[in-house]
Protein backbone atom coordinates (compact mmCIF):
# COMPACT_ATOMS: atom_id res chain seq x y z
CA UNK A 1 0.00 0.00 0.00
CA UNK A 2 1.53 3.32 -1.11
CA UNK A 3 0.50 6.14 1.21
CA UNK A 4 1.27 9.79 0.51
CA UNK A 5 0.93 11.98 3.60
CA UNK A 6 0.56 15.62 2.69
CA UNK A 7 0.75 18.61 5.01
CA UNK A 8 1.70 22.23 4.41
CA UNK A 9 4.31 21.84 7.18
CA UNK A 10 6.97 19.13 7.22
CA UNK A 11 5.52 15.70 7.90
CA UNK A 12 6.97 14.24 11.09
CA UNK A 13 5.86 12.22 14.07
CA UNK A 14 3.33 10.73 14.59
CA UNK A 15 2.52 10.40 10.90
CA UNK A 16 5.88 8.91 9.98
CA UNK A 17 4.97 5.96 12.22
CA UNK A 18 3.12 4.70 9.15
CA UNK A 19 6.50 3.90 7.58
CA UNK A 20 7.10 1.17 10.15
CA UNK A 21 4.02 -0.78 9.10
CA UNK A 22 5.03 -3.79 6.96
CA UNK A 23 2.23 -3.16 4.45
CA UNK A 24 2.94 0.56 3.91
CA UNK A 25 5.32 2.37 1.59
CA UNK A 26 5.33 5.97 2.82
CA UNK A 27 6.05 9.26 1.09
CA UNK A 28 5.24 12.82 2.08
CA UNK A 29 4.51 16.12 0.34
CA UNK A 30 4.85 19.49 2.04
CA UNK A 31 5.88 23.08 1.39
CA UNK A 32 9.59 23.66 0.84
CA UNK A 33 9.23 26.74 3.06
CA UNK A 34 6.25 27.99 5.03
CA UNK A 35 5.81 30.23 8.08
CA UNK A 36 3.29 28.65 10.45
CA UNK A 37 3.20 31.67 12.77
CA UNK A 38 3.21 30.65 16.44
CA UNK A 39 4.11 27.10 15.41
CA UNK A 40 7.36 28.18 13.75
CA UNK A 41 8.90 28.02 10.29
CA UNK A 42 8.95 24.75 8.34
CA UNK A 43 11.85 23.89 6.01
CA UNK A 44 11.83 20.11 5.49
CA UNK A 45 15.15 18.46 4.67
CA UNK A 46 14.60 15.39 2.46
CA UNK A 47 18.14 14.18 3.21
CA UNK A 48 17.32 13.72 6.91
CA UNK A 49 13.97 11.96 6.46
CA UNK A 50 13.39 8.23 6.91
CA UNK A 51 10.95 8.13 3.99
CA UNK A 52 10.61 9.61 0.50
CA UNK A 53 9.99 13.36 0.72
CA UNK A 54 8.55 15.66 -1.94
CA UNK A 55 8.61 19.43 -1.39
CA UNK A 56 7.10 22.23 -3.44
CA UNK A 57 7.09 26.04 -3.21
CA UNK A 58 4.02 27.82 -1.88
CA UNK A 59 2.69 31.36 -1.92
CA UNK A 60 1.96 33.20 0.28
CA UNK A 61 4.32 31.71 2.85
CA UNK A 62 2.09 33.12 5.62
CA UNK A 63 -0.60 32.66 6.81
CA UNK A 64 -0.22 29.00 6.01
CA UNK A 65 -3.98 28.29 5.75
CA UNK A 66 -3.97 30.43 2.57
CA UNK A 67 -0.74 29.00 1.14
CA UNK A 68 -1.06 27.60 -2.38
CA UNK A 69 1.43 25.31 -4.09
CA UNK A 70 3.06 26.99 -7.09
CA UNK A 71 4.23 23.74 -8.71
CA UNK A 72 5.27 20.18 -7.98
CA UNK A 73 2.06 18.55 -6.74
CA UNK A 74 1.10 16.79 -9.97
CA UNK A 75 4.70 15.64 -10.48
CA UNK A 76 4.88 14.12 -6.99
CA UNK A 77 1.60 12.29 -7.55
CA UNK A 78 2.74 10.92 -10.92
CA UNK A 79 6.10 9.78 -9.52
CA UNK A 80 4.81 8.09 -6.39
CA UNK A 81 1.43 6.84 -7.69
CA UNK A 82 -0.19 6.59 -4.23
CA UNK A 83 -3.00 4.23 -3.32
CA UNK A 84 -3.99 6.58 -0.50
CA UNK A 85 -3.57 10.35 -0.19
CA UNK A 86 -3.76 11.32 3.47
CA UNK A 87 -3.97 15.08 4.01
CA UNK A 88 -3.11 16.30 7.52
CA UNK A 89 -4.88 19.64 7.72
CA UNK A 90 -8.28 21.23 7.67
CA UNK A 91 -10.56 21.00 4.62
CA UNK A 92 -10.67 24.81 4.68
CA UNK A 93 -6.92 25.11 3.98
CA UNK A 94 -6.22 26.26 0.43
CA UNK A 95 -3.31 23.83 0.07
CA UNK A 96 -5.44 20.86 1.14
CA UNK A 97 -8.18 21.76 -1.36
CA UNK A 98 -5.57 22.20 -4.10
CA UNK A 99 -3.86 18.83 -3.48
CA UNK A 100 -7.18 16.98 -3.40
CA UNK A 101 -8.37 18.67 -6.60
CA UNK A 102 -5.15 17.80 -8.45
CA UNK A 103 -5.33 14.24 -7.11
CA UNK A 104 -8.82 13.78 -8.57
CA UNK A 105 -7.35 14.57 -11.98
CA UNK A 106 -3.88 12.96 -11.82
CA UNK A 107 -4.46 9.90 -9.59
CA UNK A 108 -8.23 9.35 -9.67
CA UNK A 109 -7.85 5.78 -8.40
CA UNK A 110 -6.25 6.93 -5.11
CA UNK A 111 -8.39 7.06 -1.99
CA UNK A 112 -8.56 10.59 -0.57
CA UNK A 113 -8.56 10.88 3.23
CA UNK A 114 -8.21 13.90 5.51
CA UNK A 115 -7.19 14.28 9.16
CA UNK A 116 -8.92 17.17 10.96
CA UNK A 117 -8.46 18.82 14.37
CA UNK A 118 -11.11 21.55 13.92
CA UNK A 119 -13.87 21.23 16.54
CA UNK A 120 -15.67 24.57 16.04
CA UNK A 121 -18.02 25.50 13.21
CA UNK A 122 -16.32 28.54 11.71
CA UNK A 123 -17.95 31.48 9.93
CA UNK A 124 -16.27 31.95 6.54
CA UNK A 125 -18.05 35.15 5.53
CA UNK A 126 -15.96 38.17 4.46
CA UNK A 127 -12.66 38.35 2.63
CA UNK A 128 -10.28 36.51 2.80
CA UNK A 129 -12.14 33.95 4.93
CA UNK A 130 -14.57 33.33 2.08
CA UNK A 131 -11.66 31.53 0.35
CA UNK A 132 -11.52 29.04 3.20
CA UNK A 133 -15.24 28.43 2.89
CA UNK A 134 -14.74 27.75 -0.82
CA UNK A 135 -11.89 25.33 -0.04
CA UNK A 136 -14.03 23.47 2.48
CA UNK A 137 -16.97 23.14 0.09
CA UNK A 138 -14.61 21.98 -2.66
CA UNK A 139 -12.83 19.37 -0.54
CA UNK A 140 -15.39 17.61 1.67
CA UNK A 141 -17.70 16.19 -1.05
CA UNK A 142 -14.76 14.50 -2.78
CA UNK A 143 -13.23 12.72 0.23
CA UNK A 144 -13.52 8.97 0.49
CA UNK A 145 -13.16 9.24 4.28
CA UNK A 146 -12.08 11.58 7.04
CA UNK A 147 -10.27 11.03 10.31
CA UNK A 148 -11.30 13.22 13.22
CA UNK A 149 -8.92 13.89 16.08
CA UNK A 150 -11.84 13.85 18.56
CA UNK A 151 -15.59 13.38 18.68
CA UNK A 152 -15.93 17.17 18.56
CA UNK A 153 -13.99 17.27 15.29
CA UNK A 154 -16.23 14.52 13.91
CA UNK A 155 -19.32 16.59 14.77
CA UNK A 156 -17.97 19.50 12.74
CA UNK A 157 -17.11 17.33 9.73
CA UNK A 158 -20.60 15.82 9.76
CA UNK A 159 -22.16 19.28 10.06
CA UNK A 160 -20.13 20.31 6.98
CA UNK A 161 -21.50 17.44 4.94
CA UNK A 162 -19.47 14.29 5.66
CA UNK A 163 -21.57 11.18 6.15
CA UNK A 164 -21.07 9.96 9.76
CA UNK A 165 -20.09 6.48 8.61
CA UNK A 166 -17.23 7.99 6.58
CA UNK A 167 -15.64 9.63 9.64
CA UNK A 168 -13.49 7.72 12.13
CA UNK A 169 -12.18 9.16 15.37
CA UNK A 170 -8.46 8.39 15.67
CA UNK A 171 -6.39 10.54 18.05
CA UNK A 172 -2.77 11.38 17.15
CA UNK A 173 0.00 9.50 18.88
CA UNK A 174 2.67 10.66 21.34
CA UNK A 175 6.05 8.92 21.65
CA UNK A 176 6.15 6.76 24.82
CA UNK A 177 9.91 6.24 24.42
CA UNK A 178 10.33 9.95 25.27
CA UNK A 179 7.59 10.38 27.84
CA UNK A 180 7.51 7.76 30.60
CA UNK A 181 7.51 7.69 34.42
CA UNK A 182 10.78 8.37 36.21
CA UNK A 183 12.44 10.16 39.12
CA UNK A 184 13.19 13.87 38.67
CA UNK A 185 13.52 14.76 42.36
CA UNK A 186 16.46 17.13 41.84
CA UNK A 187 14.65 19.17 39.19
CA UNK A 188 11.47 19.18 41.29
CA UNK A 189 13.31 20.44 44.35
CA UNK A 190 15.00 23.18 42.35
CA UNK A 191 11.65 24.48 41.09
CA UNK A 192 9.65 23.82 44.28
CA UNK A 193 11.98 23.51 47.28
CA UNK A 194 11.09 22.20 50.73
CA UNK A 195 8.50 19.72 49.53
CA UNK A 196 6.19 22.26 47.90
CA UNK A 197 3.63 21.05 45.36
CA UNK A 198 4.81 21.78 41.82
CA UNK A 199 2.18 22.68 39.23
CA UNK A 200 3.19 22.70 35.58
CA UNK A 201 1.85 24.56 32.58
CA UNK A 202 3.25 23.86 29.10
CA UNK A 203 1.93 25.64 26.02
CA UNK A 204 1.45 28.87 24.15
CA UNK A 205 0.99 32.07 26.13
CA UNK A 206 -2.18 33.27 24.44
CA UNK A 207 -5.55 34.43 25.75
CA UNK A 208 -7.42 31.25 24.83
CA UNK A 209 -5.10 29.01 26.85
CA UNK A 210 -6.46 30.53 30.07
CA UNK A 211 -3.11 31.00 31.82
CA UNK A 212 -4.55 34.02 33.67
CA UNK A 213 -7.11 31.67 35.27
CA UNK A 214 -4.27 29.46 36.46
CA UNK A 215 -2.34 32.44 37.86
CA UNK A 216 -5.37 33.59 39.84
CA UNK A 217 -5.89 30.08 41.18
CA UNK A 218 -2.27 29.79 42.31
CA UNK A 219 -2.42 33.22 43.95
CA UNK A 220 -5.33 32.03 46.13
CA UNK A 221 -3.50 28.90 47.29
CA UNK A 222 -1.31 28.47 50.37
CA UNK A 223 2.42 29.05 50.10
CA UNK A 224 2.95 25.29 49.73
CA UNK A 225 2.33 25.56 45.96
CA UNK A 226 4.66 26.60 43.13
CA UNK A 227 3.90 27.07 39.42
CA UNK A 228 6.30 26.41 36.55
CA UNK A 229 5.32 27.94 33.19
CA UNK A 230 6.93 26.71 29.98
CA UNK A 231 6.14 28.43 26.70
CA UNK A 232 5.97 31.78 24.97
CA UNK A 233 3.50 33.82 23.00
CA UNK A 234 1.92 37.23 22.37
CA UNK A 235 0.23 37.37 25.80
CA UNK A 236 3.46 36.81 27.71
CA UNK A 237 4.03 40.44 28.78
CA UNK A 238 0.49 40.82 30.11
CA UNK A 239 0.64 37.48 31.90
CA UNK A 240 3.97 38.29 33.51
CA UNK A 241 2.56 41.60 34.70
CA UNK A 242 -0.45 39.80 36.18
CA UNK A 243 1.82 37.27 37.85
CA UNK A 244 3.96 40.05 39.32
CA UNK A 245 0.84 41.61 40.81
CA UNK A 246 -0.57 38.38 42.21
CA UNK A 247 2.17 36.02 43.39
CA UNK A 248 5.63 36.59 41.85
CA UNK A 249 7.40 34.49 44.49
CA UNK A 250 5.45 31.38 43.48
CA UNK A 251 6.19 31.50 39.75
CA UNK A 252 8.95 30.04 37.60
CA UNK A 253 8.84 31.49 34.05
CA UNK A 254 11.05 29.29 31.91
CA UNK A 255 10.08 30.50 28.44
CA UNK A 256 10.78 28.11 25.58
CA UNK A 257 12.43 24.85 26.58
CA UNK A 258 14.27 22.47 24.25
CA UNK A 259 12.13 19.49 23.27
CA UNK A 260 14.85 17.17 24.55
CA UNK A 261 14.34 18.59 28.06
CA UNK A 262 10.54 18.39 28.12
CA UNK A 263 10.23 14.80 29.40
CA UNK A 264 12.24 15.68 32.52
CA UNK A 265 9.96 18.61 33.31
CA UNK A 266 6.85 16.50 32.76
CA UNK A 267 8.16 13.94 35.26
CA UNK A 268 9.13 16.65 37.76
CA UNK A 269 5.64 18.17 37.98
CA UNK A 270 3.27 17.02 40.72
CA UNK A 271 0.42 17.96 38.40
CA UNK A 272 0.04 19.42 34.92
CA UNK A 273 -2.78 21.91 34.32
CA UNK A 274 -4.33 22.87 30.97
CA UNK A 275 -6.73 25.74 31.79
CA UNK A 276 -7.96 26.54 28.27
CA UNK A 277 -11.00 28.73 27.62
CA UNK A 278 -13.34 28.55 24.63
CA UNK A 279 -13.56 31.53 22.28
CA UNK A 280 -15.87 31.92 19.24
CA UNK A 281 -13.33 30.60 16.72
CA UNK A 282 -11.52 28.04 18.91
CA UNK A 283 -11.83 25.43 21.63
CA UNK A 284 -9.06 23.17 22.87
CA UNK A 285 -8.66 20.76 19.95
CA UNK A 286 -6.71 17.99 21.64
CA UNK A 287 -4.17 18.98 24.28
CA UNK A 288 -1.05 16.97 23.43
CA UNK A 289 0.60 18.04 26.71
CA UNK A 290 -2.09 16.14 28.60
CA UNK A 291 -1.02 12.90 26.93
CA UNK A 292 2.68 13.67 27.48
CA UNK A 293 1.99 14.18 31.20
CA UNK A 294 -0.12 11.04 31.46
CA UNK A 295 2.65 9.01 29.81
CA UNK A 296 5.06 10.51 32.35
CA UNK A 297 2.96 9.35 35.29
CA UNK A 298 1.97 12.93 36.17
CA UNK A 299 -1.66 13.61 37.19
CA UNK A 300 -3.49 16.03 34.90
CA UNK A 301 -6.10 18.70 35.51
CA UNK A 302 -7.95 20.32 32.65
CA UNK A 303 -10.75 22.76 32.03
CA UNK A 304 -14.02 21.76 30.37
CA UNK A 305 -12.96 23.44 27.09
CA UNK A 306 -13.34 21.46 23.86
CA UNK A 307 -11.64 18.08 23.73
CA UNK A 308 -9.98 18.19 27.16
CA UNK A 309 -12.57 16.02 28.99
CA UNK A 310 -12.55 13.52 26.10
CA UNK A 311 -8.76 13.19 26.16
CA UNK A 312 -8.49 12.95 29.95
CA UNK A 313 -11.36 10.51 30.45
CA UNK A 314 -11.16 9.01 33.95
CA UNK A 315 -7.40 9.60 34.17
CA UNK A 316 -7.53 13.19 35.49
CA UNK A 317 -9.66 15.94 36.97
CA UNK A 318 -11.85 18.50 35.19
CA UNK A 319 -12.89 21.97 36.36
CA UNK A 320 -15.32 24.41 34.77
CA UNK A 321 -13.45 26.68 32.37
CA UNK A 322 -12.84 30.26 33.56
CA UNK A 323 -13.44 29.20 37.21
CA UNK A 324 -10.21 29.92 39.07
CA UNK A 325 -11.78 29.07 42.43
CA UNK A 326 -12.80 25.63 41.22
CA UNK A 327 -9.29 25.10 39.86
CA UNK A 328 -7.74 26.11 43.18
CA UNK A 329 -10.01 23.70 45.07
CA UNK A 330 -9.11 20.91 42.65
CA UNK A 331 -5.40 21.54 43.17
CA UNK A 332 -5.77 21.47 46.97
CA UNK A 333 -7.77 18.24 46.73
CA UNK A 334 -5.08 16.62 44.61
CA UNK A 335 -2.24 17.82 46.82
CA UNK A 336 -3.94 16.50 49.97
CA UNK A 337 -4.90 13.07 48.64
CA UNK A 338 -1.89 10.80 48.08
CA UNK A 339 -4.09 7.89 47.05
CA UNK A 340 -5.87 9.94 44.41
CA UNK A 341 -2.57 11.13 42.94
CA UNK A 342 -1.36 7.56 42.70
CA UNK A 343 -4.59 6.37 41.08
CA UNK A 344 -4.58 9.15 38.50
CA UNK A 345 -0.92 8.58 37.67
CA UNK A 346 -1.57 4.88 37.08
CA UNK A 347 -4.73 5.50 35.06
CA UNK A 348 -2.95 8.11 32.97
CA UNK A 349 -0.15 5.75 31.97
CA UNK A 350 -2.67 3.02 31.11
CA UNK A 351 -4.95 5.34 29.14
CA UNK A 352 -2.10 6.85 27.14
CA UNK A 353 -0.75 3.40 26.24
CA UNK A 354 -4.19 2.19 25.15
CA UNK A 355 -5.24 5.18 23.05
CA UNK A 356 -2.47 7.67 22.30
CA UNK A 357 0.69 5.99 21.00
CA UNK A 358 1.93 6.28 17.39
CA UNK A 359 1.56 2.51 17.02
CA UNK A 360 -2.10 2.56 18.06
CA UNK A 361 -2.77 5.47 15.70
CA UNK A 362 -0.82 3.81 12.85
CA UNK A 363 -2.70 0.51 13.11
CA UNK A 364 -6.07 2.26 13.17
CA UNK A 365 -5.17 4.34 10.12
CA UNK A 366 -3.92 1.33 8.18
CA UNK A 367 -7.14 -0.54 9.01
CA UNK A 368 -9.11 2.40 7.60
CA UNK A 369 -6.98 2.57 4.45
CA UNK A 370 -7.35 -1.18 3.89
CA UNK A 371 -11.13 -0.90 4.23
CA UNK A 372 -11.20 1.87 1.63
CA UNK A 373 -9.01 -0.04 -0.82
CA UNK A 374 -11.27 -3.09 -0.60
CA UNK A 375 -14.29 -1.09 -1.75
Amino acid sequence: MRVLVTSIAAVGSPWTALAAHPDVELASLSASYVDCGEYGVSRPDPEKADHRVFTAPVYPPRPYVYSRYLSGVAGALRQFRPDVIFAVGEPSEIGVAQVMAIARRVTPQARRVLFSFENVLRDWSGFPKVLRGWAERTTIPHLHAAVACTEGAKTVLVARGMAPERVRVIPPGVEPERFHPGDEAELHDRLAPDGRFLIGYVGRLVHEKGVDVLLRAVASLPDAFRLCLIGAGPAEADLRALGDDLCPERLNWLGRVEQSQMPAYMRAFDALVLPSRSIPAWQEQFGRVLVEAMMSGTPVIGSSSGAIPEVIGDAGLIFREEDSEALANTLVCLRDDDALRGQLAERGVERAAAHFTPEVMRDRLVALFEDLLRK
